[in-house]
């Protein structure tokens, strides 16, 4: 019964959070409020607040939920156990942009965090990006210094630079692609923008521009 009851409680905290997103996405961080949520998930207010104090922690978990596997992928790609970053890299990003093309739920919610507006919650919205972009850039980064380490980049090529480039172009992919959907596909033009710029500062050899992604490494790779 005692199982029961928590599988129970974990359905309805994801069906606050399904229910959220929808909301966010169609009144905005501001325009939404946790009845709001309450109503669209089907549950009491009452209900909303077993699971949440305030907009702030259904954000922060609604962020979780779809980043920790998206960084639990990337972390695998800066492993000392394997000899292949870049292709490691490049597939975990590809993987990313296969998913957000064809998951609408993972649209919505990229497009929730560039959105911007005044209200507290968005501000803290914004601290939890700037703090995922750190850890994106840190893992980059390692996963470059790794191929320095093998001889995977070109002479001179400095890894926080390129890792800077990355994230910063692929940023920009995405706000193209939210701005501009008939002009801007996610898929299309992150794998061209990321093998572009890794033909610029990666040796030749190392990966094949336009191949499809290889086998992404695993839990034992790490």
């Amino acid at each position: 019964m005692a199982r029961k009851t928590k599988e129970e409680a974990q359905a309805t905290r994801e069906g606050i959070l399904d229910a959220a997103q929808v909301c966010f996405h169609e009144y905005g961080v501001a325009g939404t409020s946790l009845a709001m949520i309450g109503a669209r998930a089907g549950f009491t207010r009452g209900a909303v607040y077993w699971h949440f104090k305030n907009k702030t922690e259904v954000l922060t978990a609604m962020i979780d939920r779809e980043r920790v596997p998206f960084i639990e992928r990337l972390r695998r790609t800066t492993s000392a156990k394997r000899t292949t970053p870049i292709l490691d890299l490049r597939s975990a990003l590809l993987v990313s942009f296969q998913e957000l093309a064809e998951d609408e739920r993972l649209r919505n919610m990229m497009e929730i965090m560039l959105r911007n507006d005044l209200s507290v919650e968005s501000q803290a919205m914004q601290a939890l990006q700037l703090e995922a972009s750190r850890e994106e850039l840190g893992i980059f980064a390692a996963a470059f210094q790794r191929a320095r380490e093998l001889g995977q980049l070109r002479e001179g090529v400095d890894v926080d630079t390129v890792a800077r480039i990355v994230s910063t172009s692929l940023t920009g992919v995405l706000y193209s692609a939210m701005l501009e959907p008939e002009l801007f596909e996610i898929q299309r033009d992150g794998a061209q923008t990321l093998d572009a710029i890794l033909s610029a500062f990666v040796q030749p050899g190392v990966f094949t521009p336009g191949a499809p992604p290889t086998a992404l490494p695993t839990d034992d790779d790490a």
